[in-house]
């Protein structure tokens, strides 16, 4: 069990890794003054997510895989 759990805190730990620069993006394109990439509602989305993966080791669920917080639908097209 304790395997499953370190390897559940890496893959969040990764995901966390992966998205942050979405959140670092949009809010330099407000403190620049720029048109965002996101939306508001993405933007709001994508903060529920990244809360989301921080509290999922807390949640009764983990580490079953099955319960991962989801990512927005959007979230892999800014990845392209």
């Amino acid at each position: 069990m304790e395997e499953r759990k370190a390897s559940e805190r890496l893959w969040r730990d990764g995901e966390l890794l992966a998205r942050q620069w979405l959140r670092d993006r949009h809010r330099d394109e407000q403190d620049l003054e720029r048109t965002t990439t996101l939306n508001n509602e993405q933007f709001v989305e994508l903060l529920d997510y990244l809360q989301k993966l921080r509290d999922w080791p807390q949640s009764e669920l983990f580490p079953d895989t099955g319960q991962r917080p989801i990512p927005p639908t959007w979230i892999d097209l800014q990845l392209q």
